[in-house]
């Protein structure tokens, strides 16, 4: 059986997390979630992932903190950042940070799977700028 990639995604709304684990699914990926910073960092410390993908904006807390403290401990993992508020973050930081994608909600599914899909492949390059 082939190794199927293990993603983490890290969001506090559950449609959200239940929406991604189908479309993981289907592109062929393991889905872990986490619905805060600590339970992605227990996660972080357990697995070793193929892809994060985490919502900048938590209930009391903020992804990019995150996704930094994911960087220091797996510095190749690809980062996908989304947010539902485009007036707290900007791109260009988010990705300044480290982050390859940066995605507003609604998502757009195709631009998602094409990202994904970039991550994930094999022969993939981690630090890759659109």
């Amino acid at each position: 059986m082939l190794h199927q990639p293990k993603v983490l995604v890290v969001d506090d709304d559950e449609n959200i997390l239940s929406a991604f684990k189908g479309f993981l699914k289907s592109e062929g990926c393991t889905m872990l979630a986490a619905r805060s910073t600590q339970e992605a960092i227990k996660q972080i410390e357990q697995h070793h992932f193929s892809l994060l993908i985490t919502d900048i904006r938590l209930k009391y807390e903020s992804g990019v903190n995150l996704f930094m403290e994911i960087k220091g401990a797996q510095p190749a993992v690809p980062v996908i950042v989304i947010t539902g508020y485009p007036d707290s973050v900007r791109e260009e930081d988010v990705k300044a940070y480290g982050a390859d994608y940066f995605f507003l909600k609604p998502l757009d599914l195709d631009k998602l799977r094409d990202a994904v899909r970039k991550c994930l492949r094999p022969d993939k390059q981690y630090y890759h700028k659109l």
